[in-house]
């Protein structure tokens, strides 16, 4: 079985958690801040942001989102009750720490206190403008976020961030650098040095450990290598197949054994067929690597199909938007997959025009 499914008690107080934090805005700091809400139009659409003064008396604005979108209206519900924020903050920690005992998942703790520093900088605010968790830490959500332990280990400290490299000019950009956040944590973290040494760095290690983060970006075009990502004030490394996976995010938890932060990660049906995809383009000396790949996207479409199969047209439907050859790919992909795993190959074909 690639799963087994957490207790009703442990489902319930995900959800009740999971409600709590996105209402709070875990994406940045700014319920820390007596302020109010602004709305600006730009190209006659409706943006929300969150107006502060700063430590140093300055005025601020903080994105919140599209005004239509659900977390905006989420968080602009929950702003509206700051007295009540300690409250929701004692709450929060007591749902997490109930919710890890009744058989959730936790991430390990550097990750997360990775994660939760993003978070606080602004680079998950609820949009999928803005930096979206992706790898397996993202995998990881998901188990949690769908009710089940998955069969695989998940455990890593690999932090894989990706942005878009082209978003709107409407959209602001986080409080810092992404870089600057990680030098701030005093966790050890020093540039990973790139294969041409004239391009700066996309990724960052501690020495001495496995933690590390890699910024990503998608490939567009014939633009690649490395590319400016605003909604991370940073560089990334621009990969093929990455425009399908964070075209559609969702705001989700990623649960530590100490703290949580909110964070946006693609859609579960999309991170399955991406994997699949990803899973056909690799080179041969990556065997192992498209394996695993197949192996988180046959887990994912297990509890999708079981659990939240409506959501899968959407996604096939996207891919074949995109061409033979994106089609082509996902389906070398579930022939590979089909006689070990019927049910979850059907799931998709089911879907293929």
């Amino acid at each position: 079985m690639h799963y087994t499914p957490l207790s009703l008690t442990a489902r319930t107080l995900y959800a009740e958690l999971s409600e709590l934090a996105l209402g709070m805005g875990l994406a940045s700091d700014m319920g820390k801040r007596p302020g109010s809400l602004v709305r600006k139009t730009v190209k006659g659409r409706d943006y929300l942001y969150y107006q502060y003064l700063d430590l140093a008396g300055q005025r601020r604005q903080a994105y919140l989102g599209a005004s239509e979108s659900r977390a905006a209206r989420v968080i602009e519900q929950a702003l509206s009750l700051s007295s009540e924020e300690r409250e929701d903050r004692t709450q929060l920690q007591k749902l997490r720490a109930a919710f890890i005992g009744a058989g959730g998942t936790p991430i390990d703790t550097a990750p997360a206190r990775v994660l939760v520093a993003f978070a606080e900088a602004g680079i998950f605010r609820p949009s999928s403008e803005y930096g979206v968790l992706v790898g397996t830490l993202a995998f990881h959500v998901y188990g949690n976020l769908l009710g089940v332990r998955w069969a695989s280990p998940t455990r890593t400290q690999d932090i894989d961030i990706a942005g878009q490299s082209d978003i709107g000019l409407a959209i602001p950009q986080p409080d810092e650098p992404l870089p600057d956040v990680l030098a701030r944590l005093e966790m050890g973290f020093v540039p990973v040095p790139p294969l041409n040494p004239k391009a700066p760095s996309t990724s960052f290690r501690v020495r001495g450990r496995e933690l590390r983060v890699d910024l990503l970006t998608p490939e567009i075009g014939k633009a690649k290598g490395v590319r400016r990502v605003p909604a991370l004030k940073s560089r990334a490394t621009a990969l093929r197949f990455l425009d399908y996976l964070i075209e559609d995010t969702m705001p989700a938890v990623a649960i530590g054994r100490k703290q949580l932060a909110l964070v946006n990660v693609p859609h579960p049906e999309r991170f399955a067929l991406h994997k699949l995809l990803v899973s056909e383009n690799r080179p041969p000396a990556f065997a192992a690597k498209s394996e695993k790949d197949r192996v988180q996207a046959l887990q994912l479409l297990a509890v999708l199909r079981e659990e939240a199969p409506d959501g899968l047209a959407e996604a096939v439907s996207a891919i074949e938007q995109r061409g033979t050859g994106w089609r082509s790919r996902l389906v070398k992909a579930l022939d590979k997959c089909a006689e070990r795993h019927p049910a979850e190959t059907d799931f998709v074909r089911q879907h293929l025009s």
